[in-house]
């Protein structure tokens, strides 16, 4: 296993009208004796960032979910700032988005037909990116998002649409920062060790030169 440490953001969840902070099984199986890993639990958006936990990551992933808060823009600035690399999913995609644009989650745009169980569709990916090196011009992903980002600023780029010009995935990747963003759920697909194998050998060649 590899000696570095993963924070994943838990989300909220209601079961049987008990409120649960979660972390899917999914994301845990790609990381599975490749890395340690802990959860990041925040209850209310009152709740202070807890930095001390924060500082024993070596990166972080944000999962999918349905409440975005002040505290997930905090974390992200946090990872930023320190050049922590961070992996965002569906809503995690999102978060990085909009502090992009200095927005908040109502600004959010309601998009059709990307909110299915069963119906995969086809995303288009820029040259000029990780994600092409990783698959190619095009890919099939999954389709369980409501909502999708109007734009992105720099120094984020767009590097993945789909056909109805959803943005489908954004990267801030330089020197110092390994920031990359996915609509779909990687999690929940067959074939996605590539991208989590990514992120972890980023941590890893990110962490050995701060180290040596």
């Amino acid at each position: 296993m590899n000696n570095i440490i993963i924070g994943i953001v838990a989300r909220d969840e209601e079961i049987n009208k008990t409120k649960y902070q979660a972390i899917t099984k999914n994301n845990l199986k790609y990381l599975h004796n490749k890395c340690n890993y802990i959860g990041i639990l925040n209850y209310d958006n009152k709740t202070n960032i807890n930095t001390d936990i924060l500082n024993i990551c070596d990166g972080i992933i944000f999962q999918g979910g349905s409440n975005i808060y002040e505290y997930h823009f905090d974390i992200l600035k946090y990872a930023i700032e320190r050049k922590i690399p961070v992996l965002g999913i569906c809503m995690g995609h999102q978060i990085i988005g909009l502090y992009s644009n200095n927005q908040k989650e109502e600004d959010l745009v309601k998009v059709n037909n990307h909110y299915t169980l069963t119906n995969t569709h086809k995303i288009n990916i820029n040259k000029n990116s990780i994600l092409y090196n990783l698959f190619g011009k095009q890919i099939n992903v999954n389709s369980r998002h409501l909502y999708k980002l109007e734009k992105v600023t720099k120094p984020f780029i767009i590097s993945a649409y789909s056909d109805d010009n959803t943005i489908e995935a954004i990267e801030f990747i330089d020197k110092d920062h390994f920031i990359l963003g996915v609509q779909w759920h990687p999690e929940d697909m067959t074939d996605m060790n590539c991208l989590y194998d990514t992120f972890i050998n980023e941590i890893k060649r990110r962490k050995n030169k701060i180290i040596n």
